[in-house]
């Protein structure tokens, strides 16, 4: 409930107030108003209430209208006043309001049943509908995206069995010669890095070339051998570099003696040899192959005493052979 200066604040705020523009739908509404004979009107109240809101208007006859109900008494030297405005919804609480005089009651209710007016009607309006989201444009078509060309497998490395005739020299005087088996495992790529790995095991004796009259060598070793590279030199012909190298025994045994003697001792070397080779078919293959070792340690072969060299390693050890190669 308002006091007296409230009520002068809610007159000063009602004779300074203006509407603001009017809303979009009509409020229609019926006026209920009580008060004393010599007191404001009906008419009066629903001035001040059209003057603070525009949308405010009375309801025609038959038309549906909100109720806006005032009752005005007189309280000893006072005036009170009792605002409720009816809806569809229900009703407002009541709005009391106390005031010196009939007019300022009236005005301050006013006031106070636009602004309850116009809230009841805020909420009461449905929500506008949602405008229409704008389309977005497509976006723009992407760049085909081209996808590196995936690089070529390297081929497996293949099976590569053999054979060899080989020609040596793992003692002086004299050569050795015998035979070899040989695997590999070999990838072709079709360019130089073409890449082989092999396993020899060599037998070779020095007694089967006449030479070696006083000293009977006999040479068994495994040797490997890593070709990195291969070149194709015409249609049918192929060559690689290759290093070995070697691991075996000599056994020697004097000749031409009373009463000859044995010995036994390691051989190591290591080298590189070139490899030719020359296509007879699809899988097969005729080798030659040309190199040079060096022994890594020297061996001595003496008979007698005085002792007497009768065979030595060499400086350096060449080796030959030639042999047919299958790759599987």
């Amino acid at each position: 409930m308002a006091s007296g200066g409230g009520i002068s604040f809610i007159e000063l705020v009602a004779l300074g107030w203006s509407s603001a523009a009017a809303a979009p739908a009509p409020i229609p509404i019926r006026v209920d108003f009580d008060a004393p004979p010599d007191c404001s009107t009906a008419e009066q109240l629903y001035e001040g209430i059209h003057a603070r809101s525009e949308r405010v208007q009375l309801a025609a006859e038959g038309e549906e209208g909100w109720e806006v109900r005032v009752r005005l008494r007189r309280v000893g030297a006072r005036v009170r006043g009792e605002l409720r405005v009816i809806h569809e919804r229900g009703a407002t609480d009541i709005r009391t309001v106390d005031g010196t005089s009939c007019d300022t009651v009236v005005q301050a209710l006013s006031f106070t049943a636009a602004l309850a007016l116009d809230k009841v009607a805020e909420e009461t309006e449905p929500p506008p509908a949602p405008r229409p989201s704008p389309v977005a444009p497509p976006p723009p078509p992407q760049p085909a995206v081209v996808a590196p060309a995936p690089e070529p497998e390297r081929p497996p490395f293949r099976l590569e069995l053999g054979a060899q005739v080989v020609l040596t020299q793992v003692v002086s005087p004299g050569m050795n010669l015998g035979g070899a088996l040989v695997a590999r495992l070999t990838q072709r790529t079709g360019s130089a890095l073409s890449p082989s790995f092999g396993l020899s095991l060599i037998h070779a004796r020095n007694d089967l070339i006449p030479g070696a009259d006083r000293a009977s060598v006999q040479w068994t070793s495994a040797t490997l051998t890593a070709c990195p590279l291969r070149w194709e030199i015409a249609r049918a012909v192929s060559a690689a570099p290759c290093i070995t190298a070697s691991g075996g025994w000599l056994d020697a045994t004097g000749q031409g003696i009373t009463s000859p003697e044995s010995a036994a001792r390691s051989w190591w070397s290591a080298g590189g040899l070139a490899r030719a080779a020359l296509s007879l078919g699809v899988s097969t293959a005729l080798e030659v192959e040309a190199g040079l070792a060096v022994p890594l340690f020297r061996r001595r072969f003496t008979i007698g005493s005085p002792a007497e060299t009768i065979a030595e390693t060499p400086v350096i050890s060449p080796l030959a052979s030639v042999g047919i190669v299958h790759t599987f």
